[in-house]
């Protein structure tokens, strides 16, 4: 039976190249996909282009360009992203730029775009559609901040309708991250997408899905950050990253580079299969809902293992829409406090710093103080330890945190709270400099639209 090799080559933006050129040093697959994207890095991105309008894009594909790209496109593979962002055309000239500065001739690059909803905002709720909140079920007519920007996670169509019209590279925006690897497969395979689909179909997109979800999870999914795996007795600082065989039924075996670091196994993959799944019998992505009850999960050799099950159902009629708004600055600074009475300080600390800013006329929306070690992950959740361990601990951080609404209240907050580095109780610390002050707060409002508002276009530019 044909089958390809898909392998993926990034989990996150800034993620390590190292494993993704390994892979194409050796050949190691067909395809390599790279998710960039999360809704933490759309406001990651948004703060970018506030700087500077030409920015907006996963700013690693430059050094990607420069080592990854030119290897592939040598070795014959092509490379699908979604690191466009919110700027898929700036990136692919930045990329046509650096590689046309090689001498590398005949690359093209494909720009997919369509995911960017904000000229249609007003018209879609001019059209009675009420963009409630997912999380709230607010209507968006009640939000109270500046919107940025508003981006739809888009399928796998235009993926693979780039990869047909010969793309080396695919620089993709919003485009949900199992479907890179499913516009793939529906390229490769003549795959169907769409509506009325028979359940072979179906299953076929669902097992493309689930493969696209694990490898977008990349080296965690290869053994990084298991708890299933720990203690971890592999090396970590040559993690491989994996790489799925499918067949064209949607059958799959996954590995990794023979050599590499990190573990292949059952228990890496079902660590995984679950992350970000709120539903396992109903994960809804653009193109496919799909039914992962039923998925069977086997090691078949060492760094070996072949998976199967995955049953699909027909797509949903509306595709979720990110709208990014802008809510004002938060502000921080760590202070450390060292033995004796470590906790004690903090704690005398905290009430002073509380009373110094009664006195001041401060524009806060809302504050913390997170104590590094203690509870400054879990906050109120992290059982507090008894008062005979608290009284012998080392040191303990206390983060300050401030959300206001001008871009001088946290300055004066912050500034205000030095003097205690003498005047307070003793053994403070403080960061060096006056902490990170007027960092702009983006939110994002999740919601829905009817997938009839949106229209995906590729785009050809050739180095």
């Amino acid at each position: 039976m044909k089958t390809v090799k898909i392998a993926g080559g990034q989990g996150f933006y800034g993620d390590s190249p190292n494993a993704a050129v390994q892979i194409a040093k050796a050949k190691g697959a067909d395809y390599i996909v790279h998710d960039a994207l999360a809704e933490l890095t759309l406001s990651i991105l948004q703060k970018d282009k506030l700087q500077d309008a030409s920015l907006g894009y996963a700013r690693d594909i430059e050094l990607l360009a420069t080592s990854l790209y030119p290897l592939a496109y040598a070795n014959g593979i092509k490379i699908v992203s979604n690191s466009g962002g919110l700027n898929p055309v700036g990136a692919a000239k930045k990329v046509a730029a650096i590689l046309a500065g090689q001498g590398i001739k005949g690359y093209r690059i494909a720009v997919v775009t369509g995911d960017d909803m904000l000229p249609q905002l007003k018209s879609i709720q001019d059209a009675g559609i009420l963009l409630e909140n997912l999380d709230s079920g607010k209507p968006f007519s009640e939000n109270k901040y500046e919107v940025l920007q508003s981006n739809v996670y888009t399928g796998a169509k235009s993926i693979a309708d780039a990869l047909a019209q010969g793309a080396n590279l695919v620089l993709a925006g919003r485009v949900a991250d199992p479907c890179l690897t499913l516009g793939v497969l529906v390229h490769h395979f003549g795959w169907k997408i769409g509506e009325g689909l028979s359940q072979q179909d179906l299953d076929r997109l669902a097992s493309g899905i689930a493969v696209g979800h694990l490898l977008e999870c990349g080296g965690q999914a290869s053994g990084g950050n298991s708890y299933a795996e720990w203690p971890m007795n592999y090396s970590l600082s040559n993690l491989a990253y994996p790489i799925a065989e499918v067949a064209e039924d949607g059958s799959v075996v996954f590995s990794i580079l023979e050599g590499q670091g990190g573990k292949m196994s059952r228990n890496t993959l079902r660590e995984q299969l679950i992350y970000e799944i709120h539903d396992p019998a109903n994960y809804i992505t653009p193109d496919v809902i799909v039914d992962l009850t039923r998925v069977k999960i086997e090691d078949i050799g060492p760094n070996r293992v072949r998976f199967a099950g995955a049953k699909g159902k027909s797509r949903p009629g509306k595709l979720k829409l990110t709208i990014g708004l802008m809510e004002g600055y938060m502000s921080e600074q760590f202070f450390f406090f060292s033995w004796p009475y470590a906790y004690e300080k903090t704690q005398r600390f905290i009430e002073t710093a509380k009373e110094i800013w009664s006195k001041l006329p401060l524009n806060m929306e809302r504050f913390e103080f997170q104590l590094v070690g203690l509870n400054g992950i879990h906050g109120a959740a992290a059982p507090m330890p008894p008062k005979e361990i608290l009284d012998e601990l080392n040191e303990i951080g206390v983060r300050v945190v401030i959300k206001h609404n001008d871009n001088r209240t946290g300055k004066m907050a912050l500034q205000s709270l030095f003097c205690l580095g003498l005047n307070g109780p003793p053994g403070l610390i403080g960061m060096p400099g006056w902490g990170k002050q007027d960092k702009v707060v983006l939110s994002l409002w999740p919601s829905l639209i009817p997938r009839n508002w949106v229209e995906e276009k590729t785009e050809m530019v050739e180095v």
